[in-house]
């Protein structure tokens, strides 16, 4: 892990161009733009107020794929940014995604050469373990059990939605500098 510290992230960063130093933002840049789209309400006349998680769709696609631009601060920045949005315990999301991105970058030699089935069902056991996580935590800290269908209709709505977050996101991975590289 000695490749990810911030000593080395400051000398690749200083050692690129402008446009590449703007372009390494964009793991950030599209987390909060997924805390926009986790907050907005859903207009669809059966107001549930369920909402997939994208900012957990986000989180993972670049723990998994970029976490030399995603580290824990830019985690810990988007769940932050996410419960003061939201109204929740300011530092709950932020747990949730730094768990998350450490489980990632963790197991990232299983992840190496997977095909996009595979990826899909370790998120879809990584999305539960990180909303059970959430809803017993909201649970404790407000003092009342929160439904669990609730819950499942997360879960299940962002698991619809993940294969449209990483086709959005492939196609901005893809136009992120390689130069800044893990390794």
């Amino acid at each position: 892990m000695t490749g990810f510290g911030p000593h080395r992230w400051d000398a690749r960063v200083r050692a690129l161009g402008w446009d590449a130093r703007v372009r390494a933002l964009v793991p950030l840049a599209t987390a909060l733009v997924a805390v926009l789209a986790d907050v907005l309400p859903l207009r669809d006349g059966a107001s549930t107020g369920v909402t997939p998680l994208w900012t957990l769709c986000v989180a993972f696609f670049w723990s998994l794929y970029r976490p030399d631009l995603f580290g824990a601060g830019a985690a810990f920045a988007t769940g932050f940014a996410s419960d003061a949005l939201a109204g929740l315990p300011l530092g709950l999301t932020s747990l949730v995604l730094l768990l998350v991105r450490h489980v990632v970058i963790a197991q990232h030699r299983f992840f190496v050469a997977r095909s996009f089935p595979v990826i899909w069902c370790c998120f879809l056991l990584l999305a539960v373990a990180a909303l059970v996580l959430r809803w017993a935590l909201c649970s404790l800290w407000w003092g009342r059990l929160f439904a669990p269908q609730v819950l499942a209709l997360e879960l299940l709505a962002t698991l619809a939605v993940y294969p449209v977050a990483t086709l959005l996101l492939a196609q901005v991975h893809n136009r992120i500098p390689r130069t800044i590289d893990a390794s």
